[in-house]
């Protein structure tokens, strides 16, 4: 059975008249504004020859994990990449649409779930044909190509739709003045082509996560620091905070919300955290996790623990995680429906597969002396301001239950006065 021949077609596809090409894929019929991304053309090619000639392409495919060779095939062919999605209860869920689905490995598992039909849309024609290879065996499943600034999308026909490493891009392919009202205009499009109580997921990463902060590179720009900077020089691409996303997730119009965390980020995530579990529970949860630097070796030891547990017991875990794992709606039923497994227990942990590369090899393998110096005189220093805080408390409890105090604020009151 071709595509064109299933029983529910790809309303986008239907809707803005693509045609399919030799390769099963949907495009515009007339040629459309270039979209230039790629991870280059020596990884695509390593992609399509292991996908082409892989027998088991499932979501967690033993045969493909084994093909694994360095970070562009980890990203791809990782069975951990759809965890996000394995953490959600997706009962209900008839027709998704997923926004950027890259070489086809959340779409994969998406459509591994046989009651469910899938729009996936990818800006980059090469990486859209490798979306459909991935998913040559599932007829639920349509794949187009075109930049989503140029795209119709129908509007209320999905149950849910997804963003997973995309938003960032929002402004490298809108011709919209700032990245933030370009994130608006795809924020809006999901709203605008979910069904009424329908879900928006977004997955991104936090431009004030821990690893940044301790030099992990930004991973888009590959310079350290920039993140936390606010990107002085954007071209398009950009990362929000959480207090960040909150406003414009508020301007987008949605009524409800729900934060969870991934850990060590969206791309691999081993654990999904509910943001405001137990501190026990979170601090258990994350007690192994490895934060990564995606362009150079980076590594904080044996340390991290200790740095995500401060961050847990201070209530900061959330503004300082990695990535976000956003869900929002019109509806709250709809949410908690989707995310309870999560709710219920506070996190959900996967398996870490073994790779056939180590990421973290290098000259700087491990947390370097002078590293470990300064977080240890950190850890002091937090460890002195803590008693010094108690101690102060103490004493103003005293000096506000004094005679002399009370005196005092009895003139204040008299003259009106907060100072004397």
């Amino acid at each position: 059975m071709t595509n064109a021949q299933l029983k529910t077609p790809n309303t986008v596809a239907q809707h803005n008249r693509f045609i399919e090409n030799e390769h099963g894929v949907f495009q515009a019929a007339s040629e459309t504004r270039h979209f230039d991304y790629s991870d280059g053309a020596e990884s695509e090619q390593l992609l399509r020859d292991i996908l082409e000639n892989a027998q088991d392409l499932s979501s967690d495919s033993k045969e493909l994990q084994d093909k694994i060779v360095d970070w562009p095939t980890e990203y791809h062919l990782s069975a951990t990449r759809a965890n996000l999605l394995r953490s959600l209860e997706l009962n209900g869920v008839k027709r998704v649409l997923e926004l950027g689905c890259g070489c086809g490995s959340i779409t994969r598992f998406l459509g591994e779930q046989r009651e469910i039909q899938v729009d996936a849309i990818e800006g980059s024609a090469s990486r859209a044909n490798l979306a459909r290879i991935r998913c040559r065996d599932l007829e639920n499943v349509q794949i187009s190509t075109a930049n989503f600034n140029d795209v119709d999308v129908p509007e209320s026909e999905y149950d849910l739709v997804l963003f997973v490493g995309v938003t960032e891009y929002a402004g490298r392919f809108s011709d919209l003045p700032t990245d933030q009202e370009a994130l608006n205009e795809l924020l809006v499009m999901g709203k605008r082509a979910a069904k009424s109580d329908g879900v928006i997921l977004v997955a991104i990463e936090n431009r004030l996560g821990m690893k940044y902060a301790l030099g992990a590179c930004e991973d888009h720009y590959a310079v350290p620091f920039l993140g936390l900077e606010n990107y002085p020089k954007s071209t398009g691409i950009r990362t929000y905070s959480q207090s960040e996303w909150l406003d414009e997730i508020n301007k987008a119009g949605f009524e409800q919300q729900r934060l969870f965390l991934p850990f060590p980020d969206y791309k691999i995530p081993t654990v999904i955290l509910q943001h405001d579990c137990e501190t026990s529970t979170a601090s258990d949860a994350i007690s192994s996790i490895r934060s990564r630097d995606y362009s150079q070796p980076f590594c904080l030891g044996d340390q991290e623990n200790y740095l995500w547990q401060t961050l847990a017991q201070a209530g900061t875990l959330s503004q300082h995680s990695n990535s976000f794992l956003w869900l929002m709606s019109n509806s709250a039923k709809r949410i908690d429906t989707m995310s309870r497994n999560i709710a219920k227990r506070g996190a959900v942990k996967f398996d870490a597969p073994d790779l056939n590369y180590s990421p973290i090899e290098g000259p700087t393998r491990g947390m370097r002396d002078e590293d470990a110096k300064v977080i240890e005189h950190l850890n002091a220093q937090i460890t002195q301001l803590e008693s010094h805080s108690s101690n102060l408390e103490g004493k103003v409890q005293l000096m506000t239950n004094s005679i002399g105090w009370k005196l005092l604020n009895g003139v204040r009151r008299l003259f009106r006065k907060t100072t004397l």
